[in-house]
């Protein structure tokens, strides 16, 4: 009862993430809805699609919700963000009801259901998460000015991406990543990425062959770890561009977002003598790698003005002389994108994990022009006369 006589107002989104497509225009739909038990004035309702910029400050050490502590880096030039930076910029503002000729307007009692459609521009920075940390972010805000009571605002988050454009010629684009190396104890190796461009909460193997040339080494161990860095930069306030002599500054972090370790047993030694494509070795790993299905765990490969967030493969292999009992390890670092797919997110943003695999017969191309129709050849001149006779009549 005490809810039905109280004014509600509540504003709903048709999606919560959108994907953009390159060449076409975007709309945020949704509904807006208020309640009113009496009549009531306001000065202004307005619709507002705000960009959030956030830059934060530096912070000597932190875990992140594996446990694992993410270590800052030192900047190569500039100094270290010591406060929290923040930039809201208004992308897009619709009114939901005005007066042209009054100060205020009055909105009688009952039950009210505004819908809306925002467009957005082609191009626009995505949103960026991670860590626990908001880069950047995209808000739908409802405002309600009023003339002798205070205004109050109702926003809801969006997520907006780009749509990843992988298709050429009709066909996905892929490009494995291979590594090939000698280190200086004669160990002979081969790290293959199943493509340079991992989709976003994605499983993928990762395939390691080990050669040594010595029959004193021995593998014991080979850990696999996905490292995301993350570098900030914003422009000098006043006060620090004439105390640092400086117009930029920055901060840097690198965090663990995977990490898995695998003892070589019996059950992991493989001959590759068979295979035609892969050279010979002695050991024969597939390593599976699991992104995090989470936005508040990992985020996508971006480069932008203020935020630059990269990721590597990192691989340790862990070898022993079995004659001079020493230590030898093998580490290489492959540098990789993340990316995000509708593949994966849904439109409420819900996220589904994948094997790589399965996004091969994700999408469905267009098929090539020559299969769209197949049209009737005709075999010489008579028959062409004898069609055109029978059209003729």
């Amino acid at each position: 009862m005490f809810l039905q006589n109280s004014e509600t107002y509540d504003l709903k989104l048709d999606q919560a993430c959108i994907f953009l497509q390159p060449a076409s225009t975007g709309y945020i739909n949704g509904t807006f809805h208020i309640y009113l038990p009496e009549s009531k004035s306001f000065k202004r309702i307005r619709l507002q699609l705000l960009s959030v910029l956030k830059l934060y400050a530096a912070k000597s050490k932190f875990s992140n919700a594996f446990g694992v502590n993410i270590r800052l880096d030192s900047p190569r030039d500039g100094f270290l963000i010591q406060n929290d930076r923040e930039r809201i910029t208004v992308i897009s503002e619709q009114d939901i009801g005005s007066s042209k000729c009054l100060p205020s307007f009055q909105l009688p009692a009952g039950n009210y259901e505004f819908p809306f459609s925002i467009p957005l521009p082609g191009r626009m920075l995505e949103t960026v998460t991670c860590q626990r940390q908001k880069y950047h972010t995209y808000h739908v805000v409802a405002k309600f000015e009023r003339r002798f009571r205070g205004n109050f605002t109702i926003s809801r988050p969006i997520r907006i991406y780009d749509h990843p454009n992988l298709w050429v010629d009709h066909q996905l684009i892929s490009t494995p990543v291979t590594v090939e190396r000698q280190t200086g104890q004669d160990i002979q190796y081969c790290i293959i990425l199943p493509d340079s461009k991992i989709p976003f909460a994605s499983k993928f193997p990762v395939k390691c062959y080990f050669s040594p040339l010595s029959k004193n080494l021995k593998i014991g161990s080979v850990s696999v770890s996905v490292l995301e860095r993350h570098r900030l930069q914003s422009d000098a306030t006043a006060a620090e561009s004439a105390m640092h002599n400086t117009f930029k500054i920055h901060t840097s972090s690198t965090s663990t977002i995977f990490q898995s370790e695998h003892n070589c047993t019996h059950q992991t030694l493989e001959t590759l003598a068979t295979e035609d494509d892969i050279p010979s070795a002695e050991w024969c790993l597939s390593l599976p790698v699991q992104l995090p299905d989470s936005f508040d765990l990992a985020s996508q490969s971006i480069s932008t003005r203020d935020i630059q967030i990269s990721h590597e493969l990192m691989v340790q292999a862990k070898f022993h002389n079995t004659e001079t009992s020493t230590p030898i390890m093998v580490e290489e670092k492959i540098p990789f994108s993340i990316y995000m797919t509708p593949a994966v997110i849904d439109e409420d943003g819900t996220i589904h994990g994948k094997d790589i695999e399965s996004f091969k017969a994700y999408e469905c191309p267009p098929p090539a022009y020559g299969k769209h129709k197949y049209d009737a050849i005709l075999l010489d001149w008579a028959e062409c006369l004898r069609e055109s006779s029978l059209l003729s009549r």
